[in-house]
């Protein structure tokens, strides 16, 4: 994925734009669970760019088709298809949110949260020296650690923990699953942003709040059962 036009643009968003944003994607609603078919096969990380990304393709600020997912107290949305389909913003359009790269405990005294980490980490991953805070706004200011790896075909795994917002997905590729015997949402794929299209092959996401603190373990081959482990050594 080309994502060079992260870093071409580094013009703030107006304050009004962030907090309109942030309202797009925390949409207040009771929703209906439904339990679907999950896909086992996946590629590329999460990243923080990515995320960023997300919350400004078209598809993130149109409707959505109907389905949606609560699982644990985090709601995912399927996009509208024709929406889905729109081909990217020129770069022109393109909003580039702030972030900030800093050791962890100067991050912690920027975020209205407490960061915690996992106690247990799979063999051969080390912690990076620095977290990323992104600002969508005041509301939504997650902080995304990264783990690197030896391993080639397992990748790093990312950590992101932030304010509670609700996600864009393939409800197809989300199954419900449990982080310390409460419920969480393991999902398999995520947005190209380059062609506006979900894809099926992709990395995994293991999503669940934590009192009102919402956290997401992201990887491309780590296995699910490690995820799990990391999540629930989380004090």
């Amino acid at each position: 994925m080309n994502d060079d036009f992260l870093t071409r643009y580094r013009k703030s968003p107006p304050r009004d734009f962030s907090d309109a944003l942030y309202e797009r994607i925390t949409i207040q609603m009771n929703a209906r669970r439904i339990f679907p078919s999950w896909r086992l096969t996946f590629a590329a990380a999460l990243s923080a760019a990515l995320i960023a990304a997300l919350m400004f393709l078209p598809a993130a600020r149109a409707a959505f088709n109907g389905l949606i997912l609560e699982i644990g107290g985090i709601t995912y949305l399927e996009p509208d298809e024709t929406e889905s389909q729109a081909p990217p913003l020129p770069e022109s359009q393109v909003t580039i949110v702030p972030e900030d790269i800093l050791p962890l405990v100067d991050a912690q005294a920027k975020v209205p949260f407490a960061i915690r980490l996992p106690t247990w980490l799979p063999d051969g991953f080390v912690m990076s020296n620095s977290v990323r805070i992104s600002y969508f706004g005041e509301k939504f200011t997650p902080v995304i650690i990264t783990w690197y790896g030896s391993n080639p075909d397992v990748g790093n795994i990312e950590l992101m923990i932030g304010q509670r917002v609700s996600w864009l997905v393939n409800t197809g590729d989300v199954q419900e699953v449990e982080v310390n015997g409460q419920p969480a949402a393991l999902i398999g794929g995520t947005w190209d942003v380059d062609t506006n299209q979900w894809q099926h092959q992709s990395d995994l996401t293991l999503s669940w709040m934590k009192g009102d603190v919402m956290y997401r373990l992201s990887s491309p081959g780590a296995a699910v059962e490690d995820l799990v482990r990391m999540a629930e050594s989380i004090p």
